[in-house]
């Protein structure tokens, strides 16, 4: 009996059951957070290493080893930081069996910011299905008292995934007024983000509205502006007569924002003919990359009226301090030469 008892403590933690190993690592965990009781930061943090370090005695487990973290995770009788250790653990199996007890800790009102945080960022790197993960995270923006930590974590990680139904993501885009600033920009503009790179007709229109629900020349309005343009292979096809009145009263309320006009007159070129009006009044545009981008536009729609107001451009750009050099933007030169080879498509044309 002893041989087998000491057989059994030799054994290699692949050839033990996987709850007894994490039951050990976890008792572990628990003792070096436990030592770290009146330490100063530096003996703290190499407590904490050696914490880290207990991962390595999971590794053997593999995927294993999910349903007895995900069990420690809920042990409320662990301390909070033991138990972050534990969604750490789950975080490194990379494989879609820590998948369900990561979702668990995600959606669970009852945990700690903290934790749920964590299972958050973890989640894209388990294996699991884009969609699933979508799902999931989503799932959790739903939650209306989502905490911000949580949320943070949550929009970051659906950073390249996106959502199947918008309303989550433009509540949160809303919530914090017309003119968010601060923490509450980032957050916005995350959500506005992830709309952009959400599939489907309905994610689309929750950007136009967003367009027009933030005021003009703001970073939120910005951020979906672009994020449209992101889309605007969808919205030529299917929101067109929706898309039209906004992209133009924006090309008019933004024109002092280069930065803004250039993504906008890239949507009215998708919109088609209808759009031309807008693009027109751009002709005499006090921005040389705006005015160049707007030719092109004109040029590609034939807009022979355009003509006189960019030839009178072309003639007087030695002078026109439009055309002088400014730092971070492009080259006087090669804007000159766009609104020139704009003006000759013109020309021909007639």
């Amino acid at each position: 009996m002893i041989f087998a008892l000491l057989l059994a403590l030799s054994a290699p933690a692949s050839a033990q059951a996987p709850q007894a190993v994490v039951a050990k690592v976890m008792a572990r965990a628990e003792k070096l957070v436990a030592a770290q009781k009146g330490k100063d930061a530096r003996e703290i943090r190499d407590l904490d290493r050696q914490a880290e370090d207990l991962s390595k005695e999971l590794k053997p487990l593999g995927w294993r080893a999910a349903p007895a973290l995900g069990s420690a995770v809920s042990d409320l009788k662990r301390p909070e930081k033991v138990r972050l250790f534990a969604v750490s653990f789950l975080g490194l199996i990379r494989d879609p069996a820590a998948f369900p007890p990561l979702e668990d800790i995600l959606l669970n009102r009852d945990l700690s910011p903290s934790l749920r945080a964590l299972a958050a960022q973890s989640l894209p790197g388990q294996g699991a299905p884009d969609a699933a993960v979508s799902e999931v995270l989503c799932a959790a923006l739903a939650q209306e008292d989502l905490p911000r930590e949580v949320l943070s974590e949550a929009l970051l990680s659906l950073s390249r995934l996106g959502c199947p139904d918008p309303a989550a993501l433009t509540r949160v885009a809303r919530s914090f007024g017309p003119r968010p600033a601060g923490k509450d920009l980032l957050i916005a503009t995350a959500a506005i983000g992830v709309l952009g790179r959400s599939r489907g007709v309905a994610s689309a229109k929750a950007l136009i509205g967003l367009i027009g629900h933030f005021p003009p020349q703001g970073e939120a309005r910005a951020a979906a502006i672009l994020a449209l343009d992101a889309r605007r292979a969808e919205i030529s096809t299917w929101l067109a007569p929706e898309a039209l009145p906004v992209v133009a009263e924006a090309l008019r309320s933004e024109s002092a924002r280069w930065d803004t006009m250039i993504p906008l007159i890239h949507l009215a070129s998708a919109l088609g003919p209808e759009a031309v009006p807008a693009l027109a009044r751009l002709t005499k545009h006090p921005d040389a990359e705006v005015l160049a981008e707007a030719a092109e536009a004109l040029a590609a729609f034939k807009h022979l009226e355009s003509l006189p107001a960019l030839d009178a451009a072309v003639a007087g750009a030695l002078n026109d301090p439009r055309f002088s050099p400014k730092e971070g933007r492009p080259d006087p030169a090669v804007l000159l030469a766009r609104l020139e080879k704009a003006v000759a498509a013109l020309r021909r044309a007639r």
